[in-house]
């Protein structure tokens, strides 16, 4: 039986792996509001892979839930919904929530105190502005960029997930 390979893209850009046992993450999404397209999206720079497993399995380390990972870049760096997501080296996360929903359906904003984790979101912003290769995070909840310092922004429509953006040529 032959292993599958993960698709790449002519930039060398690979698929995010969509459904691998025990990850520590959840992929969500779409392209054009149209449903079970979201790994179109899901093309990421070979660095960009290595800062998600690489804070994947620290998270594992100190949290059972998973977090959400959205859009990266379309194939071959198309340019869809904004400027940005073209290169593999962006990403949309969600918060994390309390209730450990994962899915589609696990939208949630900083503002539903109710089902958002602030304290876990900290964590797990602060694994990924431990990795080198992360320049940036966009995110509108003032009480998480104040925990987590200058590198986390606001960001027009960050309420529902936060952009990570990596150091470009490193």
């Amino acid at each position: 039986m032959a292993i599958p390979i993960q698709p790449r893209d002519n930039l060398g850009h690979f698929m995010l792996p969509q459904a691998p046992e025990q990850a520590g993450y959840y992929v969500y999404g779409n392209v054009g509001g149209r449903p079970g397209t979201g790994h179109l999206a899901q093309y990421a720079h070979p660095s960009m892979l290595s800062v998600i497993f690489w804070v994947e399995r620290e998270w594992q380390a100190i949290d059972h839930r998973k977090f959400g990972i959205g859009n990266m870049s379309l194939a071959g760096g198309v340019r869809y919904e904004h400027d940005t997501h073209m290169k593999g080296i962006e990403m949309d996360m969600r918060p994390i929530r309390k209730d450990g929903m994962v899915g589609q359906a696990a939208r949630c904003t900083y503002k539903d105190k109710t089902i958002y984790d602030q304290a876990a979101t900290i964590k797990l912003v602060n694994l990924f502005l431990r990795h080198p290769l992360v320049k940036l995070i966009y995110f509108n909840d003032d009480e998480l960029r104040a925990a987590c310092g200058p590198r986390v922004k606001r960001w027009p429509l960050h309420d529902d997930h936060l952009h990570v953006g990596l150091w470009e040529g490193r």
